[in-house]
């Protein structure tokens, strides 16, 4: 999988593979996600989304999963966005 890390703030194209990371005002990261999925020997590939969870503690364990993720998913050039500055935390996630 390739990976491009974007300088904060700078969203992925609209039709790209990518995971999101935003900064919480708690300190903690929410992650979240959408890949179109390539694995085996479909045909026609099926978008998935990660969105919601338990915020991660680090920006570099919400990244982790995140690629872990889009790993599982076949995702062939994997954009990472990371937001500019803090969201609150919602009520729910």
């Amino acid at each position: 999988m390739e990976i491009k890390k974007l300088p904060a703030g700078e969203p992925a194209p609209s039709n790209a593979d990518c995971i999101r990371i935003q900064e919480l005002d708690s300190g903690q990261f929410r992650l979240a996600g959408s890949v179109l999925v390539r694995c085996g020997d479909g045909e026609e590939a099926e978008s998935v989304s990660l969105v919601g969870g338990d915020p991660y503690g680090s920006y570099d364990d919400a990244e982790a999963a995140g690629l872990a993720w889009a790993g599982e998913h076949c995702a062939e050039v994997l954009h990472v966005c990371r937001s500019e500055g803090t969201a609150p935390l919602p009520d729910v996630i």
